[in-house]
């Protein structure tokens, strides 16, 4: 929940806080932001992606042209740089926005490490090329993956910058598509199988997401959130093509993430909640009016009752919070994170 000055300012005039109180939370709040501003969050955020995206996927079929044993030796470099460039940042300039993102380029350059280490020495097979890991889904990436994921955890437990947890879940999330073919001994696997491991895969990255809720004050679980509904959903969308009960149950589902929105108080689960509901809602009018000129206007019914909805619950929101704080059983408020408890 995010907080104005006036509102600040409201809680001083009505003697829940100090002037003094406020002071000191106000100088906390800026020294843990480290005094970026907008316009500078933009340009960290930007510079890192843009360099993410030019050492990994946009250079893709670059790599393989310098041969095994340079790829070793760029990718090393790249490495040892952003990795002790960020340490300055982070740890000696205090400046931990900054160093966080160089430490995040880092992990990035990990899955060409460990491939360029591997076919030195003769661990891969001489002609797999890199640009192929984010194109096939080969069962041998999952090393690349668990290597990202190893480092990822180990930089972010000593410096618990949250931007890593991306790192980590978009690992996640190719392994999740590369570990089919070693769990199931094949490589011709079905989309059924593979929606198995996406299910899977999902639920753990949420049931991930939850635990830090619970455990860290700090927001850490956004995207693990992110990628492990995504997953999800994926998965069970390989079910409902030609099954009632199936979409059905996928409506149910993503009526579930709505109310759960609600109780964990992110907005994250309402978005892919009301996507599924606008997904399952247009399939269901496709079936009745497909072949009908009503088509278009079911859609657009549909369309205006979801925005309505939604601003219903933004003019509602505070009374919706406090109901359920109030009539919620007290063993459903004791799962919900600590920050919405206290």
């Amino acid at each position: 929940m995010k907080y104005t000055d006036e509102q600040l300012q409201g809680a001083v005039r009505n003697g829940i806080f100090t002037e003094t109180q406020v002071r000191d939370f106000t100088a906390f709040v800026e020294r843990e932001y480290d005094s970026v501003s907008g316009i500078q969050r933009v340009l960290y955020y930007g510079g890192a992606l843009i360099t993410i995206s030019a050492l990994t996927w946009l250079m893709k079929s670059s790599w393989d042209s310098f041969g095994a044993q340079g790829m070793l030796v760029v990718a090393s470099a790249y490495f040892a740089a952003f990795m002790a460039a960020g340490y300055v940042l982070f740890f000696r300039k205090s400046l931990p926005v900054a160093g966080g993102l160089l430490f995040s380029v880092a992990i990035a350059v990990v899955p060409l490490l460990a491939f360029s280490v591997m076919k030195t020495f003769d661990f891969w097979p001489q002609d797999t090329e890199y640009g192929d890991f984010y194109a096939w889904i080969k069962g041998k990436w999952v090393v690349l993956e668990l290597a990202t994921i190893v480092v990822a955890l180990a930089i972010f437990a000593r410096t618990k910058f949250s931007f890593i947890l991306f790192l980590v879940s978009f690992a996640l999330w190719f392994m999740s598509m590369d570990i089919v073919p070693i769990l199931y001994g094949e490589n011709d696997f079905s989309w059924t199988a593979r929606a198995h491991v996406s299910m899977a895969f999902g639920a753990a990255m949420i049931a991930a997401g939850y635990f830090s809720d619970l455990k860290f004050r700090k927001d850490y679980s956004f995207w693990l959130y992110l990628f492990g509904l995504m997953t999800l959903t994926f998965g069970f969308s390989v079910f409902y093509n030609d099954n009632l009960f199936m979409l059905c149950a996928l409506g149910l589902l993503h009526v579930f993430l709505i109310v759960l929105s609600l109780v964990l108080d992110r907005t994250v689960f309402l978005v892919f909640g009301t996507l599924g509901i606008m997904e399952f809602l247009s399939r269901v009018s496709y079936e009745w009016f497909g072949d009908s000129p009503l088509f278009p206007f079911s859609l657009t019914v549909i369309g205006v009752l979801l925005i309505t909805l939604g601003v219903a619950y933004q003019r509602n929101r505070k009374a919706i919070d406090e109901a359920m704080q109030k009539h919620l059983p007290e063993a459903l408020l004791r799962v919900r994170p600590k920050r919405l408890r206290e």
